[in-house]
């Protein structure tokens, strides 16, 4: 790669990371502009924190799941893959996205073809493909809520989700004409170029490995458990403040989806974002607005000093795995 491409590839990502940066600062200001901050400090005096603890302990377990269910996906034949290696890959990715969002695929990508032997192309497919199937596993909890809870998050769905979005036949017409451009630029290079075609072929490989996986009982199963613990991490946090004490499974459900909903948009883990959106769907459950905003800080916080905590020894055990293997 010549010297212009790295500045320029550094340049993008230095100005993706200040606009996602400033995103997340300006919701952050939204969300929390009406709140009053000496209130959530004397809450904190309140909180049962073993259950927070005990959360922190659970999402461990996410990650191992996670590295497990995506060895699944790069198995081939005459390669094995070390769950305990993996696992702490996808920790190092999640931790560099708390600093540059949007990128962590790419970087667990490259650090899986560091420490075995996969191309980052193939690697990058899999990950592809698992995000489908991420997306696709949300979509059947929001209708399994929609169906069992319609009144409450078909308000939440109308006035948060779609209330944002404006769709019209311009927009259409822009999208279309962007993934046309891309197939063509695509098919371009693909036959100007040996190489492209080859890292095409590659990212094939891994985008259709899903195909086979879907129907093995070890990937439906750590996907279900992957979605188990996803949803405990936020339940669990219910019993350490007074207000949430009381509410039930299905309102832990509606905070899942609620929360992967704010994880989407493109700010750094999910900040402003993630708050509004867990705040709002618990306002359905008579939930004030100022204690759901406590008590999505108080879950999303946890998670990300978790994170931080984990994201240094694995960083620590990659670098060393790395340098064994030069």
């Amino acid at each position: 790669m010549s010297k212009n491409k790295i500045q320029l590839k550094n340049r993008n990502i230095i100005i993706n990371t200040l606009l996602s940066l400033a995103l997340g600062i300006f919701l952050t200001y939204i969300v929390f502009r009406n709140i009053d901050f000496q209130s959530f400090l004397e809450k904190l005096d309140t909180i049962n924190y073993a259950w927070i603890y005990f959360s922190m302990f659970i999402s461990i377990f996410e990650h191992v799941l996670r590295a497990y269910r995506w060895n699944l996906l790069m198995h081939k034949p005459n390669l094995k893959f070390s769950t305990y290696i993996t696992t702490h890959v996808v920790i190092v990715s999640y931790f560099f996205a708390l600093f540059i969002p949007r990128f962590n695929d790419f970087v667990r990508c490259y650090l899986i073809s560091k420490t075995n032997k996969i191309n980052v192309s193939t690697s990058l497919g899999t990950v592809v493909s698992e995000r489908i199937i991420d997306i696709l596993s949300l979509l059947l909890l929001t209708i399994f809520l929609l169906v069992i809870e319609f009144d409450i998050f078909y308000s939440f769905i109308d006035e948060y989700i779609l209330g944002s979005l404006s769709i019209d036949i311009k927009s259409i017409s822009i999208l279309l004409l962007i993934v046309l451009v891309i197939t063509y630029v695509f098919k371009f290079l693909k036959n100007k170029s040996s190489y492209f075609e080859e890292k095409i072929s590659e990212f094939k490989e891994g985008f259709f490995s899903a195909k086979g996986i879907l129907t093995d009982k070890r990937f439906l199963i750590s996907t279900v458990l992957l979605w188990l613990i996803y949803f405990f991490m936020g339940y669990v946090i219910f019993f350490s403040i007074n207000e949430t004490s009381n509410l039930g499974p299905v309102v832990g459900l509606a905070v899942l989806i609620a929360g992967s909903l704010g994880m989407i948009v493109p700010v750094n883990a999910g900040i402003g974002a993630y708050h509004f959106l867990v705040a709002s769907i618990l306002i359905g459950y008579s939930i004030d607005y100022e204690t759901g905003l406590f008590f999505a800080t108080i879950l999303h916080t946890s998670q990300i000093i978790c994170l931080a905590i984990l994201g240094l020894f694995s960083s620590l055990v990659l670098f060393m795995k790395i340098r064994s293997n030069a």
